[in-house]
């Protein structure tokens, strides 16, 4: 097996604030697996709020492949000679699909998954004034579910803007663990009396005991707090979701994984994704269908329509064509 890999930027079509910094554009890392007659590819995006970058992920590619070249690791055994973080979650993604590629079945074929069509998808408003957040909201006026990104200076103020233009649309918030407990406990009845049914991730990953004191007024999901399934025992009676993302669970084998163990430990299911094209989207479509939530808009923010990839039409995201992955 041939492996290579390399590093590209991906821009945003506009910059876009979070808690912890505004963003304009990332690295991501694409990894091709051939073996004379295939072609699997993968993609991930190292972020720095969880000590990656991309030189390193090359690096931490470059240093596995000569076991795989050699055979003396597939797909399954790389799940415990690598740790559950993006340079996992490429390799695994391309060996998805070469094994696809391979067989001549689908990725849904292999996984045991029924094939959907469309998914529904949100949409989501970064962090920016009152008056800018209430002029989006009316550009998403067909949107099927909003997010608003908080931790700002007037977090109430965006989503009373917001609410002002789509007072029934289904919108939770994510604070990127913006907030004390204190904040939450005085955010959270607020928020639930705006018709705000859940808050993802409130405080750091290192406070999540703190939220034994959590009041419980709007459902909580774990996105920082929940990499693998080694996390979900210690967010039970803290959180009510988890957010399933390739870049930290390793990979689509983890991240079917915890979709499974989650459900089962009474989570309820949401899947997410760092940013990158539509490589990266593919692989989180599957698990968008097994999910409540689903936070795969980043095609509609990319600035080079080419990385979109996989169509979201403001509503719903559209199966992605085979030539693209799987």
């Amino acid at each position: 097996m041939k492996i290579s890999v390399r590093k590209r930027f991906i821009a945003l079509d506009q910059p876009f604030r979070v808690a912890f910094g505004t963003i304009s554009g990332l690295d991501v890392v694409e990894v091709e697996a051939s073996d004379g007659g295939a072609v699997g590819r993968g993609e991930c995006c190292p972020m720095g709020i969880y000590g990656q970058d991309a030189d390193a992920t090359l690096a931490e590619i470059e240093a596995i492949a000569p076991l795989l070249r050699s055979g003396e690791l597939d797909r399954l055994t790389l799940q415990s000679a690598m740790p559950a973080r993006s340079a996992r979650n490429a390799l695994d993604c391309a060996l998805w699909d070469l094994e696809a590629k391979r067989s001549g079945r689908s990725v849904w074929e292999i996984a045991g998954l029924p094939a959907p069509g469309k998914i529904t998808s949100d949409v989501t408003i970064g962090i920016m004034a009152p008056e800018a957040t209430a002029k989006i909201a009316a550009t998403l006026r067909g949107a099927s579910m909003i997010k608003l990104k908080l931790g700002g200076e007037a977090d109430l103020e965006c989503v009373a803007a917001v609410r002002s233009v789509l007072p029934d649309i289904p919108l939770f918030v994510d604070v990127n663990a913006g907030w004390t407990l204190e904040r939450l406990n005085a955010m959270a009845p607020r928020l639930a009396d705006a018709g705000v049914f859940m808050i993802e991730q409130p405080l750091p990953p290192q406070d999540d005991h703190l939220l034994d004191e959590y009041n419980h007024a709007v459902r909580l999901c774990a996105d920082e707090s929940c990499h693998d399934r080694t996390d979900l025992d210690r967010l039970v009676d803290r959180y009510d979701y988890v957010n399933i993302k390739l870049d930290k669970t390793g990979g689509l084998t983890e991240g079917l994984a915890l979709a499974e163990a989650a459900r089962a430990m009474g989570f309820r299911l949401m899947v997410g994704c760092m940013l990158g094209s539509g490589l990266a989207m593919a692989p989180a479509y599957m698990v968008a269908s097994l999910c409540e939530v689903v936070d795969l808009d980043v095609p509609l923010i990319v600035k080079d329509r080419a990385d979109a990839g996989v169509h979201h039409d403001g509503r719903r995201l559209h199966r992605f064509p085979r030539e693209l992955w799987g």
